[in-house]
This record gives structure tokens, C-alpha cells and sequence, in this order.
């Protein structure tokens, strides 16, 4: 295990108390649960078009409930971890913790229930959320002594966080109001394409570099590959900005997203799935599983973009935002979770107890079955919302709630057992008496 870590260049005992990072991991499949059951209780009529109110609580669901969670909570241990500097009053992320679960909770309830209230309730709460999660992290990537495409895509991605956060609660306040605005439209692409291209695209980019190569024993991704993704990415944030300083109209905005969608849909795609072919290590690994099916939805997400943008069918939007949330993010996502887990449980709480004593392996905290079954709910889903879409039958659509309910369900199994299992083997080592 020391060798894999010093191989990928990582100092892991700088992170932050396990707590913090688990506490996010812990709450983000009952966003998963909650989306399911929306979509279980609504139907084929939350995936007819985007602007109901239903479809946007869903999408929320998925974009804060369940990746925001996810990627803060990774943010919080990946930054001392691999850009080598601490973020200050770390333990604050335990209110933003707490902060982002009702911010979403009102959010999702003012949406789907059409309560204006607290849409703006929970748009407010959100801005205060980022506010006191994106300072103190800001402060640690600014002063990273490390360097490399790996922190670089990390800045450009907390950038387009915040660009990303300040828009969605402007627009959550026009929304909240009732009130009009002849740029509304205008704003909600540049939300929408900073939010999927440059924080999600660019904080899985940027991350890639580094587990891909530790966890799975595959080459280094392609330097300058890495670095024109990165300023790929960044070339698109500054697009959406100047973009929306200038009040530029659809054409312009999808034009300056372009880059940034090539390179997390087409270029990260392909190379990533060469470096995994590549790896040392040829046995089946189910978290490979997710990787290699979310690595296929994101090459699938140009297409459907352009559906949507093209053709004037209404589901055609929504099917871009299923295949580019639930089969690209949330695919990788939930496959990464089985790995860093089990890690984080076995380097905190074992590490320093090998060759002392016996400790568990990290196949031993979450065996294969978990992540196996994980999968296959996930990519069933996955294609039987496709194929809600495709059909419009209202009960394919109730079955795929059903079937994100499962999904979810088995995430947080398989992120509840190995903090379980490890803190119960924890426990009774550290309790044993010499024979």
C-alpha cells in the first residue's frame, strides 16, 4: 500500500480527520433515494421536459444531493493530500456539511412542491454554504507549494464552482419571485455548461490523473493530454464569463463551452479508457466497471447535445442530463466511492498497526460483492431510463425510480459497511490484551 502511494506522489497522512470526508460520502446516496422516489411517485411526466418544476428538484437532486456532496467531501481530503497544503478551519466543513443537506432538502421540496419560499430559503443558505466552503479551500489551493495538472484542475474547477453557485442563486431568486428576466435563458446555459463542463468535467479530469494511475496500477496519463485538458477547460470558463459579461446570446455561449465539452466528453474520455486498457494489473475490478461504462457516457454526450440543441423533441434535454449526470458523473462517482472508502477506512485506522499486528485488507472492508451488485443496478437503471425516455410508458419510468431507490441504497451500504466493519476491527485490536 506505501508503495502504490508514494508511486502516485501522495502524502496521505495530511488529510483531514476521517469524519469529514465521510460525513459528505455517508449523505450522498439518500440523494439518490430521494430522486428515486420523486421519479417513482411522478412518472413518466418529471422526463417530458426540463422546466417542470419535478424535473428541476430531480435534476438538483442529482447535481447537489449526490456529485456536490461527493466532490466537497473529496475536495476536503484530496487538497492537503496531493496539493500538500491544509485547509484552514477545516473542521467548518462540518456546518458546511450540514449546511448543503438543508439547503438541497429546501431547495428539491421548493421545486418539486412548487413552493417559492423556499426555493429562495434554499438558495440563500446555499450561497452561504459555498461562501465558507469555497474561502478556506481558495486559501489552500492558492498556497499549494505542489504543482502540476492535477492542482491546476482542481483551480480551474473550484472557479467554476463559484461561478457556478453564484448564478444558481440568482437564478434561484428570479425563480423564487415569479419574477422575469430577457436574460434568463442566457444565464441558465452558462449555469448549466459551467456547471457540467468546467466543476464536474474538470474535477473528474483533474482528479483521474492521480487515482487512476494509484488505485487501478495503470500508466500516467499523458502529460501534455493532461495540461491541454486542463486548459481546456479553463479556456471555457473564461468563454462562459466573457460570455455573460457581454450578454452574448445562445450561439455565442455553446461556442464558448465547446472546448471544455471536447475535452471532458471526447478527450478525457478516450484517454482515460487507453491509460485503464494499459494498466499492469489484467483482473476483472468492479469499480472498474463504473469507470469504463462512465467513461462510454461521456462519449455519448456530444450526441445527445446536439439533439437537444437540433431537434425540438422536450425529452431530448432530458436525456442529455441523464446520460451526462447518471451514466457519466454518477457512474464514476459511485465506482470511486468503493475505492477511496475502503481506503481511507484502512489508512486511518490500520496503517499504522501493519507489522505489529494482523489488519484487514481493503478487499476484506468491502469484498467485491458490494461494488458488483452496485454496478449492476446502476447500469440497469441507467438503460431503463433510456428506455422511459424513449418510450414515454409511464411504468418503465416508475420502474427506473425504483431502480435509482435500489441504486442508492446499495451505495450507502457500500460506504456505511467498511466505516462499520473498520471502526468494530478498530475497536477490538486496539482492545486486546498479550497473551
Amino acid at each position: 500500500m506505501s508503495a502504490g502511494m508514494s508511486m502516485a506522489g501522495l502524502s496521505p497522512d495530511q488529510g483531514p480527520p476521517l469524519a469529514i470526508p465521510a460525513s459528505f460520502f455517508v449523505t450522498a446516496p439518500m440523494a439518490v433515494i430521494a430522486a428515486g422516489a420523486l421519479l417513482a411517485a411522478g412518472g413518466s411526466s418529471l422526463l417530458w421536459t426540463r422546466f417542470a418544476g419535478a424535473t428541476v428538484a430531480f435534476v438538483h437532486l442529482g447535481t447537489l444531493g449526490l456529485l456536490a456532496c461527493v466532490m466537497l467531501g473529496s475536495l476536503y481530503q484530496l487538497i492537503p493530500v496531493v496539493a500538500g497544503a491544509s485547509v484552514p478551519f477545516v473542521r467548518v466543513a462540518h456546518a458546511v456539511h450540514a449546511g448543503l443537506v438543508l439547503a438541497v432538502s429546501a431547495l428539491a421540496w421548493g421545486f418539486a412542491m412548487n413552493q417559492r419560499v423556499f426555493v429562495v430559503v434554499g438558495a440563500d443558505l446555499l450561497s452561504l454554504v459555498f461562501v465558507v466552503f469555497l474561502l478556506p479551500v481558495a486559501v489552500a489551493l492558492a498556497r499549494a507549494p505542489a504543482h502540476g495538472a492535477t492542482l491546476a484542475g482542481m483551480r480551474v474547477a473550484v472557479l467554476g464552482l463559484a461561478l457556478v453557485v453564484g448564478l444558481g442563486v440568482w437564478l434561484g431568486h428570479l425563480r423564487g419571485a415569479g419574477t422575469a428576466s430577457p436574460s434568463y435563458s442566457s444565464v441558465v446555459l452558462v449555469h448549466l455548461s459551467a456547471g457540467l463542463v468546467v466543476w464536474i468535467g474538470g474535477l473528474i479530469a483533474g482528479v483521474s490523473f492521480q487515482v487512476v494511475p494509484m488505485f487501478y496500477l495503470a500508466p500516467a496519463f499523458p502529460r501534455a493530454v493532461s495540461w491541454i485538458l486542463v486548459g481546456s477547460f479553463a479556456l471555457t470558463l473564461l468563454g462562459l464569463i466573457g460570455a455573460l459579461a457581454t450578454g452574448a446570446g445562445p450561439t455565442a455561449i455553446a461556442g464558448a463551452a465547446l472546448p471544455g465539452a471536447i475535452a471532458a466528453w471526447v478527450v478525457h474520455p478516450i484517454t482515460a479508457l487507453w491509460v485503464i486498457v494499459r494498466r499492469r494489473r489484467k483482473r476483472f475490478d468492479a469499480s472498474l466497471g463504473f469507470w469504463k461504462a462512465g467513461l462510454a457516457s461521456a462519449l455519448l454526450a456530444l450526441p445527445c447535445a446536439l439533439l437537444a440543441v437540433l431537434g425540438d423533441d422536450l425529452r431530448a434535454p432530458v436525456l442529455f442530463g441523464w446520460i451526462v449526470l447518471w451514466g457519466w458523473a454518477a457512474m464514476i462517482v459511485h465506482g470511486m466511492l468503493g475505492r477511496i472508502v475502503p481506503f481511507l477506512v484502512w489508512f486511518h485506522r490500520f496503517s499504522r498497526r501493519v507489522g505489529v499486528e494482523p489488519v484487514p485488507s481493503m478487499k476484506q472492508l468491502l469484498p467485491d460483492l458490494f461494488p458488483r451488485v452496485g454496478f449492476a443496478l446502476h447500469l440497469s437503471t441507467l438503460v431503463l431510463g433510456v428506455v422511459a425516455l424513449a418510450t414515454g410508458v409511464d411504468l418503465v419510468a416508475r420502474a427506473t425510480g425504483v431502480g435509482l431507490v435500489a441504486t442508492g441504497a446499495a451505495m450507502f451500504v457500500s460506504i456505511v459497511r467498511p466505516l462499520r466493519h473498520g471502526r468494530r476491527r478498530a475497536y477490538q485490536s486496539g482492545n486486546q490484551t498479550p497473551s
